[in-house]
């Protein structure tokens, strides 16, 4: 698992910008209740302006040449909100991130966007003409085969981010990421599903932050999940270094 995605992308030149003051790392460091809320309107206003960006491109692209691409620039942004140097240049940030992943992005993300799609419609001709035992078996199926693109695209952004494999082999790392790493997936699936049930109910709140906070929080557990593989893979590029036996 640790060999099938190792290529890191090198880190974004970002000369002369400054971090963003305000972002979520800043806010146990300014005193007062009212330089906090200031600290979370910002990181709020942000998390908006990411998603409308993100549907933007989703459009852009048509939906399954624009979600994946869309994903992994707004992924990039909001790992840099949560980390404290939230970008201050959203629009060029996120667009020369957009182009230069477009086509990775795409080829790794299109078939599970289709996948997902073809879940999706399925699951409503089941419902409006299926009956009995066989309906109820094909249902479950087609939910399941559901749940895991919500995984493998929830996975995708974090991986894309911080790797520069080719798409094939991308791909086929998050693939298997959910499968080796089960309770990230499950959680990956509980937060999409939840905050789309939400979305539905508060179709604003869809609009606002339908795309963003999923991002946000199923990044946090995924990037969790890549830490362990990176460490893991480092600590076996050591092991295979000359004299690296004479030091254990």
């Amino acid at each position: 698992m640790t060999t099938v995605a190792t290529e890191r992308r090198p880190a974004r030149d970002r000369k002369g910008v400054a971090p963003l003051e305000g972002a979520p790392a800043d806010a146990q460091e300014i005193p007062g209740w009212s330089g906090r809320i200031m600290v979370w309107l910002r990181v709020a206003a942000q998390l908006v302006a990411i998603q409308l960006l993100m549907l933007a491109g989703t459009v852009l692209g048509l939906v399954v040449a624009g979600l994946g691409p869309a994903l992994t620039s707004g992924a990039a942004l909001l790992a840099r909100l949560r980390s404290g140097d939230a970008s201050d240049a959203l629009w060029h940030d996120f667009w020369a991130e957009y182009r230069s992943q477009w086509r990775r992005a795409v080829l790794v993300t299109a078939p599970a966007i289709l996948a997902l799609g073809l879940v999706w419609y399925e699951l409503l001709v089941l419902q409006a003409y299926g009956s009995g035992a066989l309906t109820a078996i094909l249902t479950g199926a087609s939910a399941a085969v559901g749940l895991y693109a919500i995984a493998y695209l929830s996975y995708a952004p974090s991986v894309l981010r911080r790797y520069a494999d080719p798409a094939l082999r991308t791909a086929r790392f998050v693939l298997v990421g959910p499968l080796v790493s089960p309770l990230t997936a499950l959680g990956c699936m509980v937060t999409g599903v939840a905050l789309l049930v939400i979305g539905l109910r508060f179709p604003l709140l869809l609009v606002l932050v339908g795309l963003a906070v999923p991002v946000l929080l199923t990044g946090l557990l995924v990037d969790r999940f890549l830490d362990k593989v990176d460490s893991r893979h480092d600590g076996e590029d050591d092991e295979d270094e000359p004299g690296a036996a004479a030091v254990r």
